[in-house]
């Protein structure tokens, strides 16, 4: 029988052969200096979808054509990917802006924005280790990273601190890196009452205002598919929760992972409500186009956390696998103490008195809160987008 490691490596030294040889064909192709393609993950969404709303706004798209390469038709050009005229775009395109890798067929004559999708918790890069990875298997990831590394040309970040991080993680030229801002964060200052109108279109009930808004977003843990899921199970059905939501007329919001998805359906409950991508894709929004609508975020090792801290708000973190993920995944911020200013919960009824906690005391966690935000982010000014934008015109 052909084992796992063996049908990965196969898979992975044919795409990168696949890559590579588009890369020097596209390198021999003329450009389109006005031609620009988004990706992002899901499609439509992310730093990438606020970049391209920004674009429209400034009248950016009578100069550029904009096209997302996505699975699924949207409400804006596309192109769908692995087809013959995706295919013409990659090849033509003079920019490419992508939230979670910058393409591997990307060539020389390209240019390159990667705005990433947050500032990592949890080990990536040259410092993830794999358990039992197969010598070959990190081998390919390895020379991926420096492959990527060498392909992008501007690397977006939030700070100084966040540009040296990745810098070292990705072995790249700190010369790429620049201090723009995340784009997705320009809405956290939007009002809130267009942000409560966006949640009440997403969830499809009026009566949320006078609720305290919790939400709850897990990560996926790529070593166990289970563990999230269980672990988002576990705190839905807890009878300890909902009579604390109940008691202060609260209302938990769960959006779960991406990866998790297939395993929960959308529910809309009196207290307790899950949110899923079609839900968002329904509306033509992400999370952070309400987020400034939550009072108290609960999550785990995602890093949406630190985007969080703009809003000065409470955040718990619910990690009831803490020593097994410090195990088999590793942080890169250590000692992780000083990176998460909340109470930690390893239980479902430690979650309940730290969510009581948070709601009767919300400045507890302020200074810490407060610290991390100066370190994390040079602009709190919700103009990452037109900072991007105008890189992009300065090109």
């Amino acid at each position: 029988m052909v084992s796992n490691n063996f049908l990965y490596i196969l898979r992975s030294l044919l795409y990168d052969t696949i890559t590579y040889v588009a890369s020097l064909v596209s390198s021999l192709i003329v450009k389109d200096e006005h031609k620009i393609l988004f990706f992002s993950t899901p499609d439509f969404s992310d730093n990438a979808k606020y970049v391209y709303d920004k674009m429209v706004e400034l009248g950016m798209d009578e100069r550029y054509r904009l096209i997302w390469c996505v699975y699924e038709p949207i409400a804006a050009d596309y192109v769908l990917r692995r087809t013959l005229k995706y295919f013409f775009h990659i090849l033509t395109s003079k920019y490419i802006i992508s939230t979670h890798g910058t393409p591997e067929w990307k060539s020389h004559n390209q240019v390159a924005i990667e705005l990433w999708h947050g500032l990592p918790l949890k080990n990536m890069g040259y410092f993830h280790e794999y358990p039992n990875e197969h010598p070959v298997a990190k081998f390919i990831r390895l020379r991926r990273t420096r492959r990527f590394s060498k392909m992008v040309d501007y690397f977006i970040v939030t700070s100084q601190f966040e540009g040296t991080l990745f810098s070292s993680l990705l072995n790249m030229d700190p010369r790429k890196v620049l201090i723009l801002g995340q784009p997705r964060c320009d809405a956290l200052y939007g009002s809130p009452e267009g942000g409560m109108d966006c949640l009440r279109r997403v969830l499809a009930r009026d009566e949320i205002s006078e609720k305290y808004i919790v939400l709850y977003l897990p990560t996926f843990r790529e070593y166990d598919a289970n563990a999230s899921r269980n672990i988002v199970k576990t705190i839905l059905a807890n009878a300890n929760l909902k009579r604390l939501l109940d008691n202060k007329n609260a209302l938990l919001i769960c959006k779960p992972h991406p990866n998790d998805e297939g395993v929960f359906s959308t529910y809309n409950g009196e207290r307790i409500h899950v949110v899923l991508n079609d839900d968002l894709r329904r509306e033509n929004v992400t999370l952070y186009d309400f987020l400034n609508t939550v009072d108290i975020l609960i999550t785990d090792y995602s890093s949406i956390y630190f985007d969080y801290l703009l809003l000065n708000r409470p955040i718990i973190f619910h990690m009831p696998d803490l020593e097994e993920y410090r195990e088999k995944r590793g942080f890169i911020l250590d000692p992780l103490e000083e990176w998460i200013p909340g109470d930690v919960s390893i239980s479902d009824n430690e979650l309940v008195y730290a969510l009581m906690d948070a709601i009767d005391r919300p400045e507890k966690w302020e200074e810490d809160r407060v610290r991390l935000r100066r370190l994390l982010f040079k602009h709190t000014d919700g103009k990452s987008s037109e900072r991007v934008c105008d890189l992009v015109l300065r090109l």
